[in-house]
């Protein structure tokens, strides 16, 4: 995310054709911003240093591109050196990966790319179990490029200004290159948990069946609960919370429901002690997982969360689009269920504010989520700013979230109805593989644009579970990559001795695009004409995406942070309390309060270090600190 013209070049001494007049194009490395796609055919960018910005406790990247030359170029290896300036910050705040690709041959619509897309990331040294991994080394073809994505977390408290290293690379036949590498640290922090929320899905069998070909392990319980707390902590990691992240649902029998297994696989991640590269990063919602729960069995997940202290992060996924996956007759008595437990639960469907009154259902929701198509639709019945609607809900005391979905690239045959498809599909939000970083990237200035405080998104593993091979084959509601934001990372595909998640590069850019609306919200707190000046001129439409630049972007975000520095040096670092800043880590709780300068792990203030856990948490989180890392 950062300003972003990136590159460096490092050139091996010119290889003599012929009588000392032409020399060949010799291997070489350059860099670029996240914001690009890059097929091994593509040339590569000429810039010579890798320049990044980012505010203490934020994720950047950066991407750097080997080229082949005229003679490629074998065994490539990398390493990072510490980058120094007013603190140090270690390389093991660093990951490195290789980026993998997939060949699409048929493109999710008409704006998709064809070919061989960057998207699954191999790491060097995996941020989970601290393996080798198999990224490098590698080979370049001759005239052709391979790219290294290199993920920075600037550590919390880091101190603003400049700061500068180098990405070293060596290879066979004595290659050798320099990457420098800048790095500007703003005089902000961000903090752990992010005031948007996430609720995107996991499916339950997915994990299992992607590494082991058994939706359950084989019956390896350890396994399989290993695997969900592995992908929790990458969701986390990249500032996603997988609200489905609980496998095997919780078993129960009239109000009488055993929580032990999952306090110990989930609590981690709920209470924010897991070993993830952030800090306290927590979930911010979790759903009920539960088969058929009945009103006593919403009673005992009510009360046990409140004594747990997560009843902020629970709902109801009480129906997904209706009428495609429940009638709406059927959504009254579930809600009364879910009611009948304790009145406060949130009830959640995916649908229009409009379509919540005509069933007479809109008193009894509390999370409303429409489809990114219907709050600013191009043509038909959605035409135009429905955004009113929402508002209206927000000042009802309601929680209103967006999603993409199938109807960002066009649904083809696979749904039908209104979610059938938008004849228009330039410049959507959307995850799938062919599509660009910015569609990636997008939402969350969508959401702030319209009012929207989170994002839900279906599934994250679907192809684990309907492809032999989701390395290369992620093609599900004729969208590459609809529903799948990882790849299965077995031994036998990256190398090392366990299993672990790959995230995709959409991955990262969701995560960016997260980021940013931290730091719109973050403005907002100071001068919300400021943020929303900012927002819309980049993303006047929901369908904006298709019209700006990367360039674009990246200085409207270093404008922001310019803003909130000014802003930031007046107060000492304090934030003031805002309506869309939780101060609590939950996504439904009470707002205000939060400040980027301290706190504890709520949304809104910077989350505890792993030094300041009690004893006894340590103890508890021993499973899972074993998960962990040693890195480069």
């Amino acid at each position: 995310m950062s300003r972003f013209s990136l590159a460096a070049t490092a050139v091996l001494p010119a290889i003599l054709l012929t009588a000392g007049i032409a020399h060949a194009a010799a291997p070489s490395v350059t860099a670029t911003h996240s914001l690009v796609k890059l097929k091994p055919s593509d040339p590569p960018p000429a810039e010579t240093t890798a320049r990044i910005a980012a505010a203490a406790n934020e994720l950047e990247s950066f991407q750097a591109v080997i080229s082949g030359g005229d003679s490629g170029v074998r065994g490539v290896s990398a390493k990072i050196s510490p980058l120094r300036g007013p603190s140090t910050i270690s390389p093991e705040s660093v990951v490195l990966y290789r980026q993998a690709y997939i060949d699409v041959r048929t493109p999710s619509d008409d704006n998709g790319m064809r070919g061989m897309i960057p998207d699954a990331l191999i790491p060097n040294v995996d941020p989970y179990k601290g393996e080798k991994r198999n990224a490098f080394p590698f080979d370049v073809p001759a005239g052709e490029t391979r790219v290294i994505w290199v993920d920075v977390h600037v550590p919390m408290g880091s101190a603003p200004g400049k700061y500068s290293g180098k990405l070293e690379l060596e290879g066979d036949g004595g290659f050798s290159a320099s990457l420098p590498i800048e790095l500007e640290v703003f005089p902000f922090e961000l903090p752990s948990n992010p005031s948007y929320a996430t609720a995107f899905g996991l499916s339950w069998n997915g994990t299992c069946a992607g590494h082991f070909g058994d939706a359950w392990c084989n019956g390896d319980e350890e396994t399989f609960d290993e695997l969900r707390q592995l992908y929790g902590m990458a969701g986390l990691d990249n500032r996603i919370s997988f609200s489905k992240v609980a496998g095997a649902p919780v078993p129960a029998s009239g109000g009488q429901v055993d929580f032990s297994r999952y306090d110990r696989t989930y609590g981690p991640l709920l209470d924010g002690n897991a070993p993830t590269r952030i800090p306290g990063a927590a979930l911010s919602t979790i759903e009920v997982w539960q088969r058929n729960p009945q009103a006593e069995d919403y009673a005992a997940w009510a009360q046990h969360f409140k004594d747990m202290g997560w009843y902020d992060k629970l709902f109801d996924y009480t129906c997904d689009e209706p009428p495609l996956t429940c009638e709406w007759s059927d959504i009254k008595p579930r809600q009364d269920r879910v009611k009948g437990g304790d009145p406060t639960m949130k009830s959640l469907i995916t649908t229009t504010v409009a379509h919540l009154k005509n069933h007479g259902l809109y008193e009894s929701t509390d999370i409303i989520v429409p489809v990114v198509n219907f709050v600013e639709g191009k043509v038909g019945d959605y035409a135009g700013d429905n955004s009113a609607d929402y508002h209206q809900a927000k000042a009802d005391g309601k929680t209103v979230w967006i999603y993409s979905s199938c109807m960002s690239h066009g649904c083809g045959n696979t749904v039908s109805g209104e979610y059938g498809g938008d004849p228009d599909l330039h410049g959507w939000p959307s995850l799938v593989i062919d599509h660009t970083s910015l569609q990636h990237r997008a939402m969350p200035w969508v959401a702030y644009n319209f009012g929207f405080t989170g994002e839900l998104y279906w599934d994250s593993a679907y192809s684990f579970v309907t492809k032999r091979d989701p390395w290369t084959d992620q093609y599900d509601f004729t969208g590459n990559g609809d529903g799948t934001l990882f790849y299965p990372g077995r031994p036998d595909k990256i190398g090392g001795s366990t299993h672990i998640p790959v995230e995709s590069l959409r991955l990262k850019v969701i995560r960016d695009g997260i980021e940013d609306y931290e730091y719109l919200t973050i403005l907002d707190a100071f001068d919300p004409d400021a943020a929303r000046d900012a927002s819309k001129r980049l993303f006047p439409h929901a369908w904006s995406a298709g019209d700006i630049s990367p360039e674009e972007l990246l200085e409207t975000r270093r404008e922001v942070a310019k803003q909130i520095a000014s802003h930031t040096k007046k107060t000492g670092g304090e934030v003031p309390p805002s309506d869309l800043r939780p101060d609590n880590g939950g996504a439904f709780g009470s707002k205000g309060g939060g400040s980027s300068g301290g706190g504890g792990g709520g949304g809104g203030g910077c989350s505890a270090s792993p030094a300041a856990l009690s004893a006894g948490a340590l103890l508890a989180l021993a499973p899972l600190a074993r998960l962990r890392r040693k890195r480069s």
